[in-house]
Formats: C-alpha cells, sequence, structure tokens
C-alpha cells in the first residue's frame, strides 16, 4: 500500500506529488523527463524535505539504527557506495552511487563547486531516497569520505554487514542503481548549448582573421585601445577553459 504525504506537503504547495509524478511517468514513458528547475511541476526542496519527514515518522527502531547511513561496497561492484532509505511507497531499498572508478577530489575547491553546481546540490539536492542527493554529501566541503560515511567523528565508518546484522531485514531489499543526476538530460542540454558557443566563437575569430588579412588598415584597427582590451579579455577566459578542460582530461 503506498503511503500518502499529500497532508504534510501540503504547505509547499504539492499536494499530491508523488501521484502527479507517477502518472506523469506513466503517461509519458521513455520519454519522461524530470521538470525543469522553475517550473511549477518541479518540486521544490522545501516539498522534497517536508516529503522525507514524512517518510521518517513510520521509522521502525531498527530502521532508525541502519537507514541514511552509507557504506561502501565491496571491490568489483558497478557503484562505489551504498545507502539503505524508505522510498515514497514507504519500501527500503538499497541506493547505490558513485563510480568505483572516480577519485573525488573534494578537497579541489573548483572541482567542488563544479560538481555541486552542475547537481544543484545547494539549491535542489533532490530526496534522500535518490542518488544524486548521496552524491552531494559526498562533495560537502570540509569532510572526507570517512566523516560523511559516519554518523559523528567518534563512530566507526559504516560496515553494510554491521548494519545488515543489525536489520535482519535489509537482506531482501531492492537494490536501485540509478543515474546520479536526475537533472542529467538538462546538463547535457547546457553542454550543447555551450558548445554552440564554442562554434561561434570559431566563427568569429576566422571572420576576425579574414578581414585583419585583407588589408593592413583593418589589421592597425586591432591596436586601438578599447578593442585590444576586449582581445585580452576573451584570451584570458579561454585559457580558463583550455586548463580547466585539459585538467578534466
Amino acid at each position: 500500500m503506498e503511503l500518502d504525504f499529500s497532508k504534510q506537503i501540503s504547505e509547499a504547495g504539492k499536494t499530491g506529488l508523488w501521484e502527479n509524478i507517477r502518472n506523469k511517468k506513466k503517461r509519458m514513458g521513455k520519454n519522461y523527463r524530470p521538470a525543469k528547475p522553475g517550473s511549477p511541476d518541479r518540486p521544490s526542496k522545501e516539498a522534497w524535505q517536508k516529503a522525507q519527514a514524512a517518510i521518517e515518522l513510520t521509522y521502525t527502531e531498527a530502521e532508525k539504527k541502519t537507514l541514511n547511513k552509507p557504506f561502501r561496497l565491496p571491490s568489483g561492484s558497478k557503484k562505489k557506495f551504498g545507502v539503505y532509505v524508505k522510498n515514497p511507497k514507504g519500501n527500503v531499498v538499497m541506493v547505490k552511487f558513485g563510480d568505483p572508478n572516480m577519485e573525488i577530489k573534494r578537497d579541489d575547491p573548483d572541482r567542488r563547486k563544479n560538481f555541486r553546481a552542475r547537481h544543484q546540490c545547494d539549491s535542489n539536492p533532490g530526496p534522500k531516497w535518490k542518488a544524486r542527493y548521496w552524491s552531494c554529501r559526498m562533495w560537502e566541503g570540509g569532510k572526507s569520505v570517512t566523516q560523511v560515511t559516519k554518523g559523528s567523528l567518534e563512530e566507526d565508518l559504516y560496515e553494510q554487514q554491521m548494519l545488515m546484522q543489525e536489520n535482519p531485514e535489509l537482506n531482501n531489499v531492492e537494490e536501485v542503481e540509478e543515474p546520479e543526476d536526475e537533472g542529467m538530460d538538462y546538463a547535457k542540454d547546457a553542454a550543447e548549448m555551450a558548445y554552440s558557443n564554442v562554434m561561434a566563437i570559431k566563427r568569429n575569430i576566422a571572420m576576425i582573421e579574414a578581414l585583419a588579412n585583407s588589408s593592413e588598415e583593418i589589421k592597425m584597427e586591432l591596436g586601438e585601445s578599447w578593442l585590444s582590451g576586449k582581445l585580452v579579455i576573451c584570451d584570458d577566459y579561454l585559457n580558463s577553459v583550455v586548463k580547466y578542460l585539459a585538467s578534466e582530461e
């Protein structure tokens, strides 16, 4: 039986949130895409939090001790981490997240800022039953992965086996592997738009080169202070882009 959170989330203006999402998925099938940020259909951060709070009211004592506690998955797993959570239907599932072949470089401020912005970690990280929420947790500043996977600095690192011993029902839960970012399609759209900007820059550079080569007089115009200043700024920005992409490679 599916839980009804409409009462708890009504204050956020999202009455029937889960039903609306499920109906949209059924209606659109493979063409389903989460509502874009700013859309009236997009659940707000407050709506996610209220819905999560409603779910946590249903926790048993064993679940309070074992849910929402990330742990490392065994070597060879398709994902790096796992966490037991309760989904909107009230079922406990194990959400897997994190690329096992990628190092989390949280100590690099630029990389951390870029990751958190790309995944909307500060504005709308999504609910605890989604991989993106836990990926954002792993990329919080000022914490190591070890600290994130601890309830406090005094506790031992969580181990899956220990959680399963504490709550044997975890042995039979469904395992869920999903994209880290449910807004990945929007990220792809942004990347395509940025690439179109690159192509526009390329065309403008070719035009400038052609004009400069067409006459010495036009070439001399590039020395105008206001124009040369803009070219210096442009060169600086492009150098930053090149250096960043080269470091990612």
